[in-house]
């Protein structure tokens, strides 16, 4: 079979041919790129206001508790009001907290506290917007064009995160952090105007018939029974609550690098940020080709990515830097695309929502926990010890779930027949 560009293209963009989903997708394309602002000013504001890589870390955590403490609930507001609505609601809500902190930043009035309370506000709306944004697109496009759309959102957080950093870097080398947040409040207009401009009519409802008959509490620990007793979600949340905890915190780690590690400034650290961006871009594409989930690729991807974050925090130059982060980032996008692929192939539909709900509490859930080990290790020891414990963990990690995958095959000889040998089984 003969693949034209155009074909390639259609298929890759498909979802796009929906009309609500279009105009979701172009204003989250803004929106995303405005959080992306507004996350690497508000890192590069608390150190210029403490000094500390420790207040960073406590930053982090602030701005993850919510999640920490509230995630799993967060999906039964989502479930019992329109999303339409919810997400005017969150939407409006980010962007007027982003502004009041611009201006008080451009005011030249910004306190400590006052950044700690818009991270933690900030973190308190995501618990309902994060779940919320995600059960919409289904409503958007329909069952028959979810996985295409899921992976375009992927990658609109992935261009994001190369533009945002970067463009941040620049404005708070050249303007200040004011603007960044200020951009951001605006950017959630985006959203907003795309809300209303969709047609109501086009919206694919979900039959709620037969839900919410156990409570919410019961049903979330129906979600986690069924992670335990599954080995191959099993091993995929142990490995994404150790990785998670010590591996991904570069909120500290980045602009640790850029001010200690290479003694430079605010465009260091967007370039930073944005060759991690490049290469989690890439990752996503060679993974989106590949299409394959397997726990072979798992242990792969978790490996290159703490090999090359333990190498990038010893080097002394910019460029090297940037280019050992690029693998960095490829290896962590593959390691987490492998990781949400295997939970959801391994989880029934009927419990697919609730198990995803945990694996996202994990995976953000950690940070909090995290963030602060690392910037205490930062203050410490410096940034190459928290690269390097980073690393450690992650290259640990990965050794461990080799063993234990290899053992748990020796053991069985074969799959079980319910679930299909996971090289055949498709990532999207």
């Amino acid at each position: 079979m003969r693949y034209t560009a155009r074909a390639v293209t259609g298929r890759t963009f498909q979802s796009l041919s929906t009309r609500n989903y279009r105009l979701f997708f172009s204003g989250q394309l803004v929106s995303v790129t405005g959080s992306w602002l507004q996350t690497t000013a508000q890192a590069w504001l608390i150190l210029e206001l403490t000094h500390s890589a420790f207040m960073l870390g406590l930053l982090v955590m602030v701005q993850f508790l919510p999640n920490m403490l509230l995630q799993p609930f967060g999906g039964v507001i989502t479930d019992r009001f329109p999303k339409r609505s919810l997400l005017y609601l969150t939407q409006g809500s980010f962007a007027v907290v982003a502004g009041v902190l611009g201006i008080t930043v451009a005011l030249g009035i910004v306190q400590v506290w006052e950044v700690f309370l818009v991270v933690s506000l900030f973190g308190l709306i995501n618990v309902v917007d994060g779940p919320t944004r995600q059960a919409f697109v289904p409503e958007m496009v329909g069952r028959d064009q979810l996985a295409n759309a899921v992976a375009l959102n992927s990658t609109v957080f992935n261009a994001a995160r190369v533009v945002g950093p970067a463009a941040a870097g620049i404005l708070i080398a050249t303007v200040g952090t004011a603007l960044c947040f200020d951009l951001n409040a605006i950017s959630y207009i985006a959203v907003l105007a795309a809300l209303y401009l969709m047609h109501p009519e086009e919206l694919h409802f979900l039959d709620r018939a037969g839900q919410q008959v156990a409570g919410a509490v019961a049903q979330i620990k129906e979600g986690a029974r069924h992670a335990a007793r599954t080995p191959e979600v099993a091993l995929v949340m142990v490995m994404m609550l150790v990785v998670g905890t010590f591996s991904y915190n570069f909120s500290v780690m980045i602009p640790a690098l850029a001010k200690e590690g290479l003694h430079s400034g605010a465009t260091t650290f967007g370039l930073l940020s944005a060759s991690l961006g490049v290469g989690a871009l890439g990752g996503a594409l060679a993974v989106a080709y590949w299409g394959r989930a397997t726990v072979t690729v798992l242990l792969a991807g978790c490996a290159v990515f703490g090999a090359f974050l333990l190498l990038a925090g010893q080097v002394a130059a910019l460029i090297p830097a940037m280019a050992l982060l690029m693998v960095t980032g490829a290896g962590m996008i593959v390691y987490s695309s492998m990781s949400n692929s295997i939970i959801q192939l391994f989880t029934p539909a009927a419990l697919r929502g609730r198990v995803m709900s945990l694996y996202l509490w994990v995976f953000m859930g950690t940070t909090p926990i995290g963030s602060p080990i690392a910037g205490l290790i930062e203050q410490s020891f410096g940034s190459r010890a928290t690269m390097t414990f980073g690393g450690m963990a992650a290259l640990a990690t990965a050794a461990g779930g080799l063993v234990w995958w290899a053992r748990r095959k020796r053991r069985s000889g074969s799959y079980p027949a319910s679930s299909p040998p996971l090289a055949e089984a498709p990532t999207a």
